[in-house]
């Protein structure tokens, strides 16, 4: 079963682009803890353009679970937590919501 997480973000068009840059250095990131496909999404059409979409993938719940170990123990999640108060409230974290994908 596939399972997704999705975090919203939502900020200036200066602190989007510094999340987007960000983004490029975390996916390698949460690879190495066991995260598929990471991605950064941008409406081109019907969205907010205040608003973007880091997601990732993982093959099943466990694994899931197996990364958040990872990543809340890691020094990587001091430096996100840094750098989420140092561009606050510019760049907001509104959440992370957890699918699994109901056709497999």
């Amino acid at each position: 079963m596939t399972i997704q997480a999705v975090t919203t973000w939502e900020g200036t068009p200066k602190a989007l682009e510094v999340l987007i840059e960000g983004s490029k250095q975390s996916g390698p990131i949460h690879e190495s803890m066991g995260a598929k496909n990471p991605r950064l999404w941008r409406a081109i059409s019907g969205g907010s353009m205040e608003q973007v979409y880091y997601s990732i993938e993982f093959d099943s719940q466990e694994a899931y679970g197996k990364f958040s170990d990872a990543m809340l123990g890691s020094e990587w999640w001091d430096g996100f937590i840094e750098f989420i108060g140092e561009h606050h409230p510019d760049l907001k974290n509104l959440g992370t919501a957890i699918y699994f994908d109901a056709t497999s």
